[in-house]
């Protein structure tokens, strides 16, 4: 083998002869010169692709097929310096970017018009079983990391698909089936890497740089500079106890059923009632029947269920003293309990016997529109009886309505530690609507608009910033609440340039009735912090500049 030998340079050749045969327009679109990529392309480790290459139509698409960006290029990253490399072609570009890891943005905000950079194969894992610390790479999916700590039986509250990506969720908060047990996945973050906008690199941590540790944990994916990788403090876990009841939702006698079930939730099961070890989520939807062994087709029947399920960090007898009161409910059917990994059951509780929604297994993902409120007050039983009325005017079979518990860990950290700002939610209340054609995109999304009229006086006026919508009115209170204009002063002193955008990005606060906005004074921690000067772990590397 020639000693020069390398897969990158024969991958590279190859590239660069392809894009030799096209004309200048291939490159002009988005304002680079054919020099300019290719000389990018020999910089990266990864790859570039280009709107008319083999590649692109596959490589542009996200998990919801309702976004269908077109990107002027795509970068791969494979290591860091990568990043500063498609940082700087979308600086030279002119156009916006958009940050990918996971590609799972319920608003599409994973993809743009002009240059994407995926992260997504930054996923390196260094666990320290000893210090009990995991440093994860930004690209590293849920189901890859749950399977590298399962072995050691230490644990971080994570997302509940496999496919999700730390970067992002992170960034939201990061809610998971451990969450009220060991708190939000932001909650467990010792220390972030970032690159910003110029291509140096800083690390995050409640002494170095502590404004950008607070303002990226809970100030969502995009708008500070990209996050490279994250430790985290790990927990121990051994096996759980898992547990499903669910109720038929078919007569009026399952609907009172179903609303006692929901009070008595809320009486026993919220806030401080249940255990700090008990994981609880409920929702709607609709499935085939209550023991599973029914081949799922899109001609298969189906009726409305509510469903309880949750996963309890301890032992057999606790978790199943803990449901007691559940399995005794009228109309309650427990369709399984068992102990098992947290890997296992946080496949078992979306999925078995059916998933949720409820999908033939050669059938692709619809597309889907979604939102969330949060919930801080009791309900009366009749507006629980509303909830199941309204669900019961469901579209189709694809509707899917869930409530994340809130409580433990999460209500109990520190409010002004991070910039989640939901420590007084009850629980996260959801719907997700899907349709399979034109026909039935008009009724899901009218259904969807009618949940949130349902569910305006009914939620505090907050929402999961995890779980964006496009065109949300007064988004950054809704998701940032209080914390909107530290969040701006963190990004003024690291993105001055403002090269982290997008259309739900961090802006300042503004005023109601226009003009000047209020006179902001910060908590005395944030102020101080944003006081001192940037530390800089690596100062602009490759050839990006601010």
């Amino acid at each position: 083998m020639p000693h020069n030998y390398s897969r990158k340079l024969m991958r590279d050749r190859t590239l660069l002869q392809h894009w030799d045969q096209q004309d200048d327009s291939y490159f002009s679109d988005f304002s680079l010169s054919r020099e300019q990529v290719k000389k990018a392309q020999m910089d990266l480790q990864g790859t570039i692709v280009l709107p008319k290459d083999p590649a692109y139509n596959k490589d542009r698409k996200l998990f919801n097929p309702v976004f269908d960006a077109h990107p002027s290029m795509i970068v791969y990253c494979v290591v860091e310096s990568d990043v500063a490399v498609a940082l700087e072609l979308a600086r030279e570009s002119f156009f916006p970017f958009a940050l990918r890891s996971g590609g799972h943005c319920t608003a599409g905000f994973s993809a743009g018009q002009g240059v994407l950079i995926d992260v997504s194969a930054l996923s390196d894992m260094h666990i320290d079983v000893q210090g009990m610390t995991a440093t994860v790479g930004c690209g590293t999916k849920f189901g890859k990391f749950n399977a590298a700590l399962e072995p050691y039986g230490l644990h971080v509250p994570g997302g509940e698909c496999d496919d999700v990506c730390v970067g992002g969720y992170v960034q939201g908060g990061g809610y998971g089936f451990t969450s009220v047990t060991y708190g939000m996945n932001c909650d467990n973050v010792l220390a972030m890497r970032v690159m910003l906008a110029d291509g140096s690199i800083v690390t995050a941590t409640p002494t170095v740089n502590s404004d950008l540790w607070w303002a990226m944990r809970g100030g969502t994916g995009g708008n500070f500079g990209v996050l490279l990788n994250v430790t985290y403090q790990l927990r121990t876990i051994g096996q759980v106890f898992g547990w499903a009841i669910i109720f038929p939702l078919q007569t009026e006698q399952d609907l009172q059923n179903a609303t006692g079930a929901l009070a008595c939730m809320q009486s026993n099961y919220m806030r401080t009632a249940a255990s700090p070890n008990l994981n609880i989520q409920v929702s709607l939807c609709y499935q085939p029947n209550i023991a599973g062994g029914i081949p799922v087709t899109p001609d298969t029947p189906m009726q409305p269920y509510l469903m309880l399920r949750g996963l309890y960090v301890g032992d057999q007898a606790a978790g199943q003293a803990s449901i007691a009161m559940l399995c005794e409910l009228p109309g309650a059917v427990v369709q399984w309990t068992k102990m098992d990994s947290f890997q296992h059951l946080n496949q078992d509780l979306l999925n078995l016997p059916y998933g949720m929604p409820c999908l033939g297994p050669d059938q692709p993902w619809p597309r889907e529109d979604k939102s969330a409120r949060y919930v801080e007050r009791n309900w009366t039983n009749d507006e629980w009886r509303g909830l199941l009325n309204l669900f019961a005017k469901a579209p189709n079979k694809y509707t899917y309505f869930y409530m994340e518990f809130y409580g433990g860990a999460i209500n109990a950290y520190p409010y002004n530690n991070s910039a989640f700002i939901h420590r007084k939610t009850v629980f996260n209340a959801v719907l997700d609507v899907f349709w399979l054609d034109e026909a039935q995109h008009g009724p899901a999304v009218a259904f969807l608009e009618a949940w949130l009229a349902y569910m305006e006086p009914l939620s505090n006026g907050h929402i999961y910033q995890n779980y964006p919508r496009l065109n949300e009115p007064n988004y950054p209170y809704k998701y940032w609440g209080d914390a909107q204009a530290g969040l701006y002063a963190v990004k003024v002193k690291y993105d001055p340039r403002m090269r982290f955008n997008f259309s739900q990005a961090v802006i300042p606060l503004i005023s109601p009735g226009g003009g000047p906005g209020p006179v902001i004074v910060l908590p005395p921690f944030l102020q101080n912090a944003l006081d001192k000067p940037i530390v800089y772990t690596t100062r602009a590397l490759c050839r990006a500049t601010a």
